[in-house]
């Protein structure tokens, strides 16, 4: 078996999806007895080139080490992190060592379309490449990227497929008519997440729906004033960003997840809900309608207040039928045991 060295932004420590997604891969490496080496590929408190030169001498002397016995993985985020990989992957192509780049950002299907050259330049040092879903596959052939693709989906933690397997076991009660409705929306509260929209929508929803947005970014104090100004402050709750025990409670306590979001290649969220035995409401554009499928929860047709509301109303009415499946989808296909087994088949 071949050396795995990855080399992406450090696991677990940032609120981005390559951060979540990569600490569940690498407790499904670590429970696999696979021995790795990690090469940060930037510290968000050292300066850029200095980090740079750090991780670009410790793959010079990976490379010479391993060569052709070894597995680069690459993680690629947006230009700034394809750029910065495609410099440092070039070192162990040249020695013949495989050199995999998995892509992670939703922006990757705006760089192929509008630059397709530029973007198939920086793709060059990579021998094969690992995607999320079908959709991502498909798009990369559409524009005649004929190396081999992997489709890969990222894991969920270990803690919340455990969570998943309880909910298996005792599936979760059906909330009564009587009582409030708890809609959760848990994102970073930012451009293309489409959050307004589902603050809007709650117009259109019975008065014992109530949402909770969890989350922080640059358009928080906005929608704060928006809730006000619709006269919503009483059915909608903000919480900040939270993580640990506090995520998990809230996750529990909720009925639906809603996030109509037009920037995600993935959604780590949606198989986070999916663990918590919650129906999902989704924008259904590419990737997401992989992820969200019908028996797990709806996807509207576009990210409207009228769609939104729709789609929330149709869950509602059949919340029944949705228990068990999500836990039952992140058990079958979102686990880090079930996961890994992809990239360990690149080291045989």
């Amino acid at each position: 078996m071949k050396k795995l060295i990855i080399v992406s932004t450090k696991a677990s420590t940032g609120k981005g999806g390559i951060s979540t997604a990569l600490s569940g891969y690498l407790s499904g490496l670590e429970n696999q007895n696979i021995d790795f080496e990690f090469v940060e590929s930037h510290w968000q408190e050292s300066n850029i080139i200095v980090s740079w030169l750090k991780a670009f001498w410790l793959i010079v002397k990976l490379s010479i080490k391993y060569r052709k016995n070894g597995v680069f993985w690459f993680h690629l985020g947006p230009w700034l992190s394809m750029f910065r990989k495609f410099t440092l992957a070039i070192v162990p192509r040249l020695v013949g060592a495989d050199t995999v780049a998995h892509i992670h950002s939703p922006a990757f299907q705006n760089y192929i379309e509008k630059n397709s050259f530029l973007t198939k330049l920086t793709l060059l040092p990579y021998k094969q490449f690992v995607v999320l879903t079908p959709w991502w596959e498909i798009l990369l052939k559409q524009h005649k990227i004929t190396k081999p693709i992997i489709i890969s989906p990222n894991p969920n933690n270990e803690t919340f497929c455990q969570i998943a397997a309880d909910y298996l076991n005792f599936p979760r009660q059906i909330n009564d008519e009587n009582t409030n409705i708890n809609i959760l929306t848990m994102a970073r509260v930012a451009k293309g997440k489409n959050i307004d929209v589902v603050i809007k929508a709650m117009l259109n929803l019975p008065e014992h729906c109530i949402l909770t947005i969890a989350g922080d970014g640059p358009l928080l104090s906005k929608y704060k004033v928006l809730v006000e100004t619709l006269g919503l402050y009483k059915r909608v709750t903000f919480t900040g960003w939270i993580d640990g025990e506090e995520k998990e409670n809230l996750l529990k306590e909720a009925d639906l997840f809603c996030l109509p979001s037009t920037y995600d290649s993935f959604g780590m969220v949606f198989i986070e809900a999916m663990a918590f035995d919650l129906p999902v409401v989704a924008y259904g554009w590419g990737p997401i309608n992989d992820v969200v499928t019908p028996d797990v929860g709806e996807c509207c047709q576009a990210p409207t207040v009228d769609d939104v509301t729709k789609s929330i109303l149709k869950v509602l009415t059949k919340l029944e039928q949705y228990s068990g499946q999500g836990p039952q989808k992140v058990s079958l296909l979102y686990t880090p045991k079930k996961v890994v087994q992809n990239i360990i088949n690149l080291l045989d």
